[in-house]
């Protein structure tokens, strides 16, 4: 059996989704999201752009960096024309890339 690790570039979903936060996230620290009837570390998409998030507190879920998931506080939505600017011109479609990928992995 091989592994293969694929580099952690960022994908930015082609459209945001709720999240709720189980472990708190913080700027240098990444948490925990309930998303998609599972859960998965989380990190801010832009670290200086809040303190916190607690466990309780619902966020948006922008993209992914690997098996983490990119995520900005649900009133934010500055993240989007940057999200534009870096998305390159054949998005994948977002998280069901993601689980796609990830079924590929555990195939072998």
């Amino acid at each position: 059996m091989s592994l293969t690790v694929a580099p952690d570039t960022i994908e930015f979903f082609a459209q945001a989704a709720i999240g709720q936060v189980e472990q708190p996230i913080t700027r240098h620290q990444r948490g925990r999201v309930r998303f998609m009837a599972t859960t998965w570390f989380a990190r801010f998409y832009q670290p200086n752009t809040q303190a916190q998030a607690l466990p309780g507190t619902r966020v948006k879920v922008i993209g992914r960096e690997g098996l983490t998931l990119l995520v900005v506080a649900v009133g934010d939505d500055t993240h989007q024309r940057q999200m534009m600017a870096e998305r390159p011109a054949s998005s994948p479609l977002g998280v069901l890339s993601l689980l796609q990928q990830m079924s590929a992995w555990f195939a072998d």
